[in-house]
């Protein structure tokens, strides 16, 4: 080594540079598409309402589904405040409440979990309408990284689907008062 000329290192440097960089591009953009992988393929938990009529009564019911790509562990839920109401009627048929007691439940993708939360009249007139945080810890199950999913819901503009014959045909339909409420809140913004 000590006989190169100045020359030979130049060149040898001018070489080494460009072959090194080029390593050095293909690590950080691997490692960076890996990384895009991963998120494209991640778990992607979260709860939503589905209210509806049917033979006149009004249901609710709260639909825990994984819309990613991968397994999740679902660790832990908790909704604040929680669901109750007005009414007399006897809570020992469901628990409202049931997600708050999830802990280490595996949920494939595509999967969902429903769980009944009120039952009433045509009028929905037990159910207490309220602003809910959801929080949703969860992980993918073959990376463990940990996911948190957290919003607000308003359920007093929440749209109402109408069942009509059998359970396979569903129509989607609005109520009058409620799609004038929806309108309300859409132009004040």
């Amino acid at each position: 080594m000590n006989n190169l000329s100045i020359d030979n290192w130049i060149s040898l440097v001018g070489i080494s540079l460009p072959i090194i960089g080029g390593m050095l591009t293909f690590v950080v953009k691997s490692y960076s598409d890996a990384k895009k992988k991963n998120e494209e393929l991640r778990p992607n938990v979260f709860i939503t309402y589905k209210r509806f009529r049917k033979n006149d009564f009004f249901q609710e019911v709260l639909i825990l589904k994984n819309y990613g790509k991968t397994t999740a562990q679902v660790k832990e839920i908790s909704i604040q405040p929680l669901f109750h109401n007005n009414g007399n009627i006897s809570l020992s048929d469901f628990n409202p409440n049931s997600f708050s007691s999830i802990r280490n439940l595996p949920l494939a993708p595509g999967q969902e979990i429903q769980t009944l939360i009120g039952i009433s009249g045509a009028n929905n007139e037990l159910i207490v309408k309220e602003k809910r945080h959801f929080r949703i810890t969860y992980s993918n199950i073959f990376f463990n990284k940990t996911y948190i999913s957290e919003y607000d819901v308003d359920e007093t503009y929440f749209p109402v689907l109408n069942h009509f014959g059998n359970d396979d045909e569903i129509t989607v339909m609005l109520d009058t008062n409620q799609f004038s409420k929806l309108l309300a809140v859409n132009k004040n913004k």
